[in-house]
């Protein structure tokens, strides 16, 4: 008997990878999804495996977890100087999820979240099946934690490195950058992390919202297509 549920999706691929050298991409990505895996060890319910070339995948256990790892990862690889996009998704998928293991997964989810993933006109991505509202909101405050992330300095991209992936407090990360207690709060402001903190605290809420009340609240001036996202 096939089971079938809807569960969290992650998607991601590497941003002009033919100019990078394979063999530090290949060595960067290894480290980088080890690390992941283990982290969020308790979180995901499939393993954080590359499918094909560069793009990888994983499956979590909730929306929350989906946004960690999904900020975790993007400033891991920002820290190493590789820019990536990423889709999530919220979708129907059947078949084997290992934790441990290969996937043997199939799915309207996995088969909606690759397509956007691969049309490339966007940083983030998002797909809930058979929420239109929810989706197009998503995607209208992505735009906006693309903006968050965007024209960052090595500095600030080293202290979001620490704070997000070390997990390392202020204090811990003046002493590691080796600057003034000033330096480390210029870098908080700059970085804009407590602005990026609270847009996936609204992308979480925005998903658990009831769909009618987004409807109400966000898109009652709105003319937009069901199509909008996907062309």
């Amino acid at each position: 008997m096939i089971i079938v549920n809807k569960y969290f999706i992650l998607m991601g691929d590497i941003k002009n990878s033919r100019k990078e050298n394979s063999e530090r991409l290949s060595s960067i990505m290894m480290e980088v999804i080890s690390h992941a895996e283990q982290k969020f060890n308790n979180d995901r319910l499939s393993k954080l495996e590359i499918k094909v070339g560069d793009d990888f995948q994983v499956v979590m256990k909730d929306i929350n977890s989906l946004l960690n790892i999904l900020l975790y990862l993007d400033i891991y690889l920002k820290k190493n100087n590789i820019e990536c996009r990423f889709a999530l998704g919220y979708g129907t998928i059947s078949g084997n999820i290992n934790k441990d293991g290969h996937s043997e997964m199939i799915g309207s989810g996995l088969t909606n979240v690759n397509e956007i993933l691969n049309k490339k006109y966007k940083k983030y991505s998002f797909y809930i099946e058979d929420e239109i509202y929810k989706t197009i909101l998503l995607n209208i405050i992505g735009l906006l934690l693309e903006d968050c992330l965007s024209n960052l300095t090595k500095k600030q991209i080293e202290f979001l490195y620490h704070r997000i992936v070390m997990n390392k407090d202020l204090n811990e990360i003046e002493k590691i950058m080796d600057v003034k207690q000033r330096a480390v709060y210029d870098y908080y402001k700059r970085s804009k992390y407590l602005l990026i903190m609270n847009v996936l605290e609204k992308i979480e809420l925005s998903f658990m919202n009831d769909s009618k009340n987004l409807e109400n609240i966000y898109l009652k001036d709105l003319r937009l297509d069901k199509g909008i996202y996907f062309e």
